[in-house]
Order: C-alpha cells, then structure tokens, then sequence
C-alpha cells in the first residue's frame, strides 16, 4: 500500500477514513501493518469496510446504530463460538474509544465463503445448489439454537447481562406486535382498525400454544440470506459465516423460521423456503401445536418490515395492499409439504 495517508470516504454512514486511523485500529489489537482496503458491496446502513493487513484479511465494524449495538453483538458471537460450532466472527474485537473515529468500533475476522444475496439472484448457483444451501440454513439454525439460557431475555449494557423480557416473555412478544400495528396506524390508511383487530384475534387464539413449556435458545431475529456466507465443505454446501447479532436475543427458537422463509416466498422460491423449514424441524423436531406458534411469530416477524416501510415508504410490493392483504399471504404453514 502507498506509504502516503490515504484517505476515501468507504460509506455515507462511515464517510471519509484515512490509512493512518485504520492502522492505528489495527494496532489496538496486534493486527499487522495494513496492507489494502475495500468498501462492501452488501449491507443496508453502510456500517462495515474490508480490510488486509500482514496478518490476515479483516472487517471494520462502525458507526454503532445504539449503545448497545457492539456490546451485544459481542455477547452473543462469543457465547455461539464458546458453546456451539456456529462459524461466528472472532474473535469480535470492541473498541470503545471514539479517539481514533469519532465513533466506536469493531475489528473482526472476514468469514469466507460467497456472500449470499437476499433477492437470490446470485448467477454462481443453480437450482440444485439452492435447495442443498436452504437445507444446510436450516440445519445451522438448529446447531446455533444448541446455545440456550435459562429464560427468555435480552442482553442489557448496563448489567453486562441477559435480563428477562417484562412482564413476561408472551406478554412482552404479543406487546411488540401490537406496538407497531398502532404505530402503523398513524403513517397511513394501509392499517385499518380491523386488521389490529383481527391480528389480536390470532394472538389471543394462539396464547395457549405460546405458553407451552420449551427449551429457551438463541433468537437471531434478522436469520436470513444476507447475513451469512456458504461454501462447498467436503463437497457439501455448508453455511460457513452467521454475523450482524444486533437483534439477538433468547425466546423460542421457531421465532427465527420467519425471517428467511419470508425471503424465499418473496422471490417465489417457496420450495427453498420449506426446504429450509423442514431441515430445521428435522433437527430440531417438530414441537406440538407448532402451526399455532408460527402465525404469532410471522406475525412479530412480518411487523418488524411492516412498520419500518409504512414509516419510511419503502414499500417494495403492491401498495394498494392493506397489513392483512400482505401479512397474510406468510401466515398459514403447510405441514405436508416437503
């Protein structure tokens, strides 16, 4: 690399970084003499660069959306490479000196492997390769969901730990639903009062299957395509790199089928999507009255995007469809389908 002090501007959200703060990133933790920089092509909020030093190939992590953003992530890639074989970043290296940026930091091992894109049109893989990597999604998600806790909760900056979710964990869930139904109400006319009513009508049917007893494991929330990388490991596909944990959390762990099975529906991929379902309940195993559970967590799952597009007007599908019109499409699972 050109001695000089370099400087480029590797996203509006990072904006302009020059090569003498990066090396002195890397040297905070040991990480050789820079080598090489790129921007990443992946990724929503601009928050991640590339970067080669003489001692291997790494990501700088900043800008942290909150606080507590790097502290969890951190929390939960450890606790996944301590006690599961979920090929998670680290060592996760936290910087929270904003000396250097103006902002804390990360610094993690680059995962290898090709970077999965969420519209599925990647050219590199055909049909067969889908399906194999929808399998090997599923059966990954059960190998992280090995990583369980006590009780279902959230990881809170100020204790340094998992705090329970209040007042309790169904009550908190059907909460959340609820919130950003109201708060979608106010945006537009695209959430009518009688689609609040009818989504609390399934979660007050759904509540006797939702308090059934189960084991508490790691909930990514945001499990899906983007946020992984695959590869060809002894001539199977294999998930080969799981990051971005900010959401994470510990709860019931069919929470976290809603995600990627939303994506393949949407790219019409819907035999991908139950590929990886059954995969994942193959196992896990199939709980009962798990039909009932996956409409409340399609439903949390499906509100998250729902209330975020009607906020920022994003929308990405028909625009005359009202919540109910578009939620309702995800809701009801096909047992027999293979």
């Amino acid at each position: 690399m050109n001695k000089t002090n370099k400087s480029k501007k590797y996203s509006d959200r990072l904006g302009e970084i020059s090569d003498s703060q990066l090396q002195k990133a890397l040297d905070k933790f040991d990480l050789g003499k820079l080598r090489d920089t790129a921007e990443t092509e992946a990724g929503l909020f601009g928050q991640n660069m590339f970067l080669t030093s003489s001692k291997g190939e790494y990501v700088l992590r900043g800008v942290p959306h909150y606080p507590w953003q790097f502290k969890t992530e951190k929390f939960f890639a450890d606790l996944l490479h301590e006690q599961t074989k979920v090929p998670v970043p680290w060592p996760y290296l936290l910087d929270e000196d904003e000396s250097i940026f103006g902002w804390s930091y990360v610094i993690m091992p680059r995962m290898s492997g090709h970077h999965l894109s969420d519209s599925i049109d990647d050219a590199d893989f055909s049909k067969e390769d889908r399906l194999e990597i929808a399998k090997a999604q599923g059966r990954m998600l059960a190998e992280a969901q090995k990583l369980t806790w006590d009780f279902p909760g959230k990881y809170d900056i100020e204790t340094s730990n998992v705090i329970p979710f209040k007042p309790d964990y169904v009550t908190w869930y059907e909460g959340e639903i609820m919130d950003r139904l109201e708060k979608s109400r106010g945006y537009n006319k695209m959430t009518p009062d009688s689609e609040v009513e009818w989504a609390q009508d399934i979660l007050d049917k759904a509540r006797p299957s939702m308090k059934m007893p189960f084991e508490v494991a790691f909930v990514m929330q945001d499990y899906k395509p983007g946020n992984m990388v695959v590869d060809k490991v002894d001539d199977s596909w294999e998930v080969t790199g799981l990051f971005d944990l900010m959401e994470s959390s510990f709860g019931n762990g069919e929470a976290d089928l809603s995600r990627m099975f939303s994506v393949y529906f949407d790219t019409e991929n819907v035999d991908l999507a139950y590929a990886f379902v059954n995969a994942y309940l193959e196992a896990q195993g199939k709980q009962e009255e798990f039909e009932e559970r996956w409409k409340v967590f399609m439903l949390h799952d499906r509100t998250i995007i729902w209330e975020w597009v009607q906020r920022t007007d994003r929308v990405w599908w028909n625009k005359e469809w009202t919540f109910k019109e578009w939620v309702s499409r995800y809701m009801d699972f096909d047992g027999s389908r293979n």
